[in-house]
């Protein structure tokens, strides 16, 4: 009988332990073969995707495939994703997701993933909201418009983060929902006023010039400086909060150009939908330490139509922190947010 005991302990202690998956750029850690497998097939093809629509291109095979943690759990989904840089290389990197199979799939993996294409294009750690707002572009329609609601709201509420304090952010800010939420805004005004290479340069130039963002802000988009920028900004946000389905053309104000001669990312096609807050209290995501060390961050897109379907798993909310004011600037209003109804999950926003 004790032969028997030991037997079915150590067969216990060896199920839990999981399963591992090899693909040519991750190493998958799941709990079972099964998930393995998926959680593999969706990395690399996410992997691919977003490099092509990020870089135009995909990034080479990784020399060591990246761990990747899964958990399968029934709370909020989060993840993150540690990087080791030195002298313009990534020497190691480690990607955990956590949270229900079906988000994971659809949400936490993609956004995670957009992280490793900016840190194999700038080779170091990325300003804290060109890297979380550029990575809520990779999470689905749901997300961005839950995003472009809540910056609304931060913004009739008056507690925004002035545009040069918020490019100027190394590390999370105490209210760092508005980090989120405007970082995705500006990302997502920039990129449509030119394309995701215009931007990533803009961003590029300004951290390769010590955090001179008046250049960069010259150099790619045509304002004199940063509180130029702004102003377009929330102008443009001004413009179509009563006009979600509408795509105006906004023509930057340029001094560098000839008169009478437009160029191409001045023009601006936008799609924006109805003014109408998020959840007030979403969670963060990550972390970045100092001195371009190691780094964190988190996640999210709907799962592509030629991969398998996700298992289906609900979640519940996950917990939220407490919103501190930022520092003050002028009043813009937008429009009384309309509230509708609120997804059960907020996606991409990790727990504590």
């Amino acid at each position: 009988m004790r032969r028997y005991s030991v037997f079915f302990v150590v067969l216990a202690a060896f199920c839990s332990m999981g399963a591992q998956h090899q693909t040519t750029n991750f190493i998958i850690h799941a709990p079972n073969a099964q998930i393995a497998q998926q959680i593999g097939q969706y990395a690399e093809h996410y992997r691919k995707e977003k490099a092509i629509l990020w870089l135009g291109h995909e990034m080479p095979n990784w020399q060591t495939p990246c761990p990747l943690y899964v958990q399968i759990t029934m709370d909020g989904p989060s993840g993150a994703t540690s990087f080791q840089f030195s002298q313009g290389r990534i020497l190691s990197m480690k990607m955990e997701i956590q949270g229900p199979l079906d988000r994971l799939l659809a949400s936490v993996l993609p956004h995670e993933i957009t992280h490793t294409v900016f840190a194999h294009y700038f080779r170091c750690p990325v300003p804290r909201w060109a890297d979380e707002g550029g990575s809520v572009l990779s999470e689905d329609d749901l997300e961005r418009d839950r995003h472009d609601k809540l910056t609304r709201s931060i913004l009739n509420q008056n507690r925004q983060i002035p545009l040069r304090r918020l490019l100027s952010l190394k590390e999370y800010p105490r209210d760092v929902v508005c980090l989120y939420a405007e970082g995705f805004s500006m990302c997502d005004y920039l990129i449509k006023r030119s394309d995701r290479r215009t931007f990533l340069a803009f961003v590029g130039s300004a951290m390769h010039a010590n955090g001179d963002w008046d250049k960069a802000v010259q150099t790619h988009y045509g304002h004199r400086n940063v509180e130029e920028l702004e102003e377009a900004w929330l102008k443009h946000l001004r413009d179509t909060k009563n006009n979600p389905g509408r795509m105006p053309d906004i023509i930057a104000q340029n001094p560098t150009k000839t008169p009478g001669v437009t160029a191409g990312r001045n023009i601006v096609r936008l799609t924006v939908p109805p003014a109408q807050p998020l959840d007030p209290n979403p969670v963060v995501r990550g972390a970045m330490p100092e001195s371009g060390q190691q780094s964190s961050w988190v996640p999210v897109y709907p799962p592509p139509s030629n991969l398998p379907p996700a298992m289906p798993i609900s979640a519940t909310p996950p917990s939220s922190s407490p919103l501190i004011p930022t520092l003050p600037s002028s009043q813009v209003q937008l429009g009384t947010p309309q509230f509708g109804p609120a997804p059960a999950n907020p996606v991409g926003f990790p727990r504590y």
